[in-house]
């Protein structure tokens, strides 16, 4: 009896292992516990943007004329949780910068001369999805709102005028940049973003630094540009992209399973008291089927987690030290889904973990036997532990 009572309390912490991130989450990101994996959610984004200065003279010139259009930029970032993350992104290209020319401070339009300023970021942002943050998650929601902030670290690479004038002088800054991000899912990996920012920095352009040869007072400029910038990206996700939801065990289950303990229990200390020598008994002859390993599945899940692997390795060292065909019957719960879907969900899961004896242990595939029976079948009473793969052997 102690061993029965032994036998049920391993089936408890089982079917406690099991229930983690049983059912999918149903409130807020961020009232909600995930699996960390370190290793996993990772992403690459490649785009351009097209950029305009807004720091020295470059009020007075026609919007148009302010505008460079190739700014390419890469980034590889991860998502820690599905609402926080962080990317460093690379940026390069070349802005247009107007500076009034010396002792010519009219505040009135006039053909200001273009400077070509080459230069590169590279920054650490930020990222909050909006979306995930104060909504259930969901991998394939379609639309998200990121907003972000970074710091980091600005360079140019000298200035030309035409082929007239160049300037190589050059300079690193620090920079900080802030802006929002709106993705669109096109595939379960790829993402489309439109994204716009304000960077600020301090690389000394041109119009920046005319004012001080002018003599003009200083109030009017500073050394800071402020870049504006607006354009499109694609997002590469690497690796697994869904985030798993940790539930909290079922109170009920738990209370269920402790009064069975305590009533074996009890039912044990009454055995106690009977006669140390029993009449002999015949015993009954064996069932030619022996009932082996279970595995547990998480909902709507066919993919053997890692608690489960030590299942599905005695299983494989049973095949190996004995000659009987070994059967794998998938199960599903019956309050979830429909019969059609359940039924080729407990297929899936037959099928894996034969997979798994056959790719991972050497097992034979001749040595295995399948079959599936959804939901039309429930070996135990509590629902949530009909999401199993039962193994026997004949």
């Amino acid at each position: 009896m102690n061993t029965k009572i032994m036998t049920l309390a391993l089936c408890a912490l089982a079917a406690t292992s099991a229930l983690q991130a049983q059912e999918p989450a149903q409130q807020p990101s961020h009232k909600t516990a995930f699996v960390k994996d370190g290793k996993a959610h990772w992403f690459i984004e490649a785009g351009n943007a097209a950029a305009v200065n807004l720091g020295g003279y470059n009020y007075n010139v026609p919007f148009g004329d302010r505008v460079s259009y190739i700014n390419p930029n890469l980034a590889v970032g991860r998502w820690i949780t599905p609402s926080f993350g962080m990317r460093l992104q690379m940026q390069g290209g070349r802005l247009y910068d107007y500076a009034q020319p010396a002792g010519l401070f009219t505040g009135v339009k006039s053909d200001l001369p273009r400077h070509k300023v080459n230069y590169g970021f590279a920054h650490l942002d930020f990222l909050f999805d909006a979306v995930n943050f104060f909504t259930p998650y969901k991998e394939d929601r379609f639309f998200h709102v990121i907003p972000f902030v970074g710091v980091g670290v600005g360079y140019k690479h000298g200035s030309s005028i035409c082929r007239c004038y160049k300037d190589s002088s050059k300079r690193f800054s620090p920079e900080a940049d802030a802006g929002l991000q709106l993705k669109f899912r096109l595939a379960r990996r790829v993402d489309f973003n439109l994204e716009g920012k304000i960077t600020a920095t301090d690389l000394r352009f041109p119009s920046a630094g005319e004012a001080r040869v002018a003599g003009t007072p200083s109030e009017y400029f500073s050394n800071a540009s402020f870049i504006a910038q607006a354009g499109a990206s694609l997002t590469f996700h690497l690796g697994r992209k869904a985030f798993e939801a940790i539930t909290p065990n079922d109170p009920a289950l738990i209370a269920d399973l402790n009064s069975q303990i305590n009533a074996l229990r009890a039912e044990n200390a009454e055995l106690a008291k009977r006669p140390v020598n029993c009449p002999d008994v015949e015993m009954p002859v064996a069932d030619s089927k022996v009932i082996g390993n279970v595995i547990y599945f998480r909902l709507n899940s066919a993919v053997v987690d890692k608690n489960q692997m030590v299942n599905v390795y005695n299983i494989a060292e049973y095949a190996k030290n004995n000659t009987e065909t070994i059967t794998l019957v998938g199960y599903a719960d019956r309050k979830t889904g429909n019969p059609a879907y359940n039924l080729a969900l407990s297929k899936r899961r037959a099928e894996a973990v034969a997979d798994i004896l056959v790719k991972k242990y050497g097992i034979s595939r001749d040595r295995l036997k399948l079959d599936w029976k959804g939901d039309t079948v429930q070996p135990y009473d509590e629902n949530v532990w009909n999401r199993i793969v039962l193994m026997s052997a004949e």
